[in-house]
Order: structure tokens, then C-alpha cells, then sequence
């Protein structure tokens, strides 16, 4: 018997780094890979006799928490079947993958990222690893995109569906001007065929930070050739007025943006993780709006004190979009939603395998198993 017939002779899993992670993940492709995401968790939540067929379904443990001496290791595991790469493209495949992240707060005074992570992508059919791919930028694209897929479905197509010419613009708000406020801003001035932004208006506890993600926005409307105005505001009600939708992206254990400060009409994207995932928003912001979630097994945990009315998954909204037998769970028209993020393993699923599909064209394929 040869020496190698019990062993694994395939080639070493590729490895993906930041920087070409940076190159290959496209801000629309991620909005699709994110969509399917979404998709896969509320066709999965149905009765089996009632989903969608030509939809993908999918598999996520709630995600673990290891405590070590310095920090923390968070573990998120999941499965998305017969979902779509791309929305060119007509083949299905099902992906299996990983995301582990590593929190060590100590690290910044070593000069070192206090968040790391990696997306581990393995054959769904035989198991075998076969790449490695660097999630830090991964994982602030898709978060900013679960915002962006979810203020297109709740907000902008409705508002689409109303306007003379089909074209919506819209004045941006974003509190809080850390990692996950920057990328949201980007990805907003990048995916301009959703929504023309004619307005930014940037809020931090710091003003520096505010101050810098203004240079980054003004730099990306001259790459772009876009016309939008940033501004830096003093208050958090300064940044909120006026706006038709909201980014809320910090670590605040207190409330932030109250009813006060909003129009009748407003989409709020409520990313910041404080203590109860859902301390950014005053109770009588809760009291108006109506909530959406990513998934409804998370909200569970982790909105568990939240008082407010949850309609439902975004996944479940853009399934019945196109099914005119199925009542709708679209937010009450001149009213405020929420989309309350909480970030799901099967994100980082299909945007992982995204980002190692577009390896694999760029190489010839010659990392393939």
C-alpha cells in the first residue's frame, strides 16, 4: 500500500491575506452575498413543507466564547446550502465555514490590533480546510453591508417605489466615527445606484475622529466624482436632524439619540455593542419604531430586555418581495424602523466564500481541490 493512500495529499489550504481581501471584496457583490445570507436563515426558520425551494437555507449554532488570560475567543460556525456566489451567476453550492476572532484589549499599548480574525472555509462535501482568509476588513464590510441590505429593503425600495423618477437621495447621519462608522459611510458613498447621498453628517464623542472620517469621505467623493457634503456636528442631535437614515456605531452604555431628534420618516442601523446590544436608542425612540433583526435565534439572547415591537427578520422581507400572496412586513409607511444588527455567522459564510471564489478566478483556479 503506498504510504500516502491514508493521508491527505491535496495542497496546502490557501491563505488570504488583508491586503488582498482589500483587492477582491467588491461592495455590491458583498451586498448580494450578504442578501443570500439573510435569505438562508429566514427560508430555514419556516416549516419545512412552506420553504422556498429555489432559496438557500442554513445552519448556526449560537456562537461561543472561550475566556483566556488576556481576552477572549469568539467562535462562529455556520452553513449556508445552495446559495448563489453571485448574482450573475446561475450554479448554486453550499458553503461551510468559521469565523474565529480573538479580543485582547491589552494588545493596543503593544502596538498591536486588539480584534484579529479569520475566516476558516472548508469543502462542504469532504471537510477538508481549504483557505484562510485575514477578517478584519471582511468582517467591517459585511457588517456595513448588512446595513446597507437592510436600509435598501426596508427603506430605500419602498421610497424608490414612490418617487417620479425612481431615484432617492437621502441625507446620511452617522453616530459614532470609529472602524464600523467609517465603513458604514463608505459603503454608503460606494453603493450610490441604492441611494444618491447628497449629505453627511458625522458625530463622535471625540471630535479627531469625526474630523479624520471627514477627510477619508471628501478624498472618496473626488476617487468616485460624487457630489456629497460632510459635515462635522457638535451634538448628536445635530447629526440626527434632518436625516433620513442613521448609522449608530458605538460602545455607549447610555442613550444617545431620542425621539426628539429624528424626522417622522427615518431608517436607524443600530451597530453599536453596548452592554445590552440596544443601549444607543432612548426607550422613546423604541416606543415609535418598529425593530427588524438579522435572525431571530440571536434576538432572542441578545435583545432579550429590549422593549419594543419586533416585526420580524430582514431575510423574511426581501422573501415575500416578490410573492404577492404573502402579506407584507414592511415597515409602516412615515414611520421610523430599526434594524437592530447583531451580526450572524452565515455573513461571514457567504462573504467568505466570496472572497475565496474571486481568489481562486484570479489564480486559474489552481488552488482548487
Amino acid at each position: 500500500m503506498s504510504k500516502n493512500a491514508a493521508t491527505n495529499t491535496r495542497s496546502r489550504p490557501v491563505f488570504i491575506d488583508e491586503d488582498q481581501v482589500k483587492q477582491l471584496l467588491d461592495w455590491n457583490e458583498a451586498r448580494y452575498a450578504l442578501e443570500q445570507a439573510f435569505v438562508s436563515v429566514s427560508n430555514q426558520a419556516r416549516e419545512s413543507a412552506t420553504r422556498f425551494a429555489d432559496q438557500p437555507v442554513s445552519s448556526q449554532p449560537a456562537r461561543t466564547f472561550v475566556q483566556a488570560e488576556g481576552g477572549v475567543l469568539l467562535c462562529m460556525p455556520g452553513f449556508v446550502g445552495q446559495h448563489r456566489v453571485s448574482s450573475g451567476s446561475s450554479e448554486r453550492v453550499s458553503t461551510l465555514a468559521c469565523k474565529l476572532i480573538t479580543s485582547f484589549r491589552k494588545n493596543a499599548s503593544l502596538g498591536l490590533p486588539s480584534i484579529n480574525g479569520e475566516v476558516f472555509v472548508f469543502n462542504s462535501t469532504t471537510g477538508k480546510l481549504e483557505a484562510i482568509i485575514e477578517a478584519n476588513h471582511l468582517t467591517g464590510i459585511r457588517t456595513a453591508t448588512a446595513s446597507l441590505v437592510a436600509t435598501d429593503h426596508l427603506f430605500l425600495r419602498p421610497a424608490r417605489a414612490h418617487a417620479p423618477d425612481g431615484t432617492v437621495t437621502i441625507q446620511l447621519g452617522i453616530v459614532g466615527c470609529g472602524f464600523q462608522g467609517m465603513m458604514h459611510a463608505i459603503g454608503f458613498v460606494r453603493t450610490q445606484s441604492v441611494a444618491r447621498v447628497h449629505t453627511i453628517r458625522l458625530w463622535n464623542r471625540t471630535p479627531g475622529r469625526a474630523i479624520k472620517l471627514k477627510e477619508v469621505l471628501l478624498e472618496e467623493a473626488k476617487a468616485t466624482d460624487s457630489n456629497y457634503s460632510v459635515f462635522v456636528c457638535d451634538t448628536v442631535e445635530d447629526c440626527c436632524r434632518d436625516c433620513d437614515v442613521i448609522v449608530t456605531a458605538t460602545g455607549s452604555s447610555e442613550p444617545l439619540v431620542y425621539r426628539s431628534f429624528l424626522k417622522p420618516n427615518v431608517h436607524i442601523n443600530a451597530v453599536g455593542a453596548g452592554e445590552y446590544h440596544h443601549t444607543e436608542l432612548a426607550q422613546d425612540v423604541y416606543d415609535e419604531c418598529q425593530v427588524y433583526i438579522d435572525h431571530q435565534e440571536g434576538a432572542r439572547k441578545e435583545l432579550a430586555t429590549l422593549r419594543s415591537t419586533i416585526v420580524g427578520e430582514v431575510g423574511e422581507v426581501i422573501l415575500r418581495e416578490n410573492r404577492a400572496e404573502e402579506m407584507s412586513l414592511l415597515p409602516k409607511s412615515g414611520g421610523i424602523s430599526v434594524f437592530q444588527s447583531l451580526g450572524m455567522a452565515t455573513e461571514d459564510v457567504t462573504v467568505g466564500r466570496l472572497v475565496y471564489e474571486k481568489y481562486l478566478k484570479a489564480h486559474g483556479d489552481s488552488h482548487r481541490d
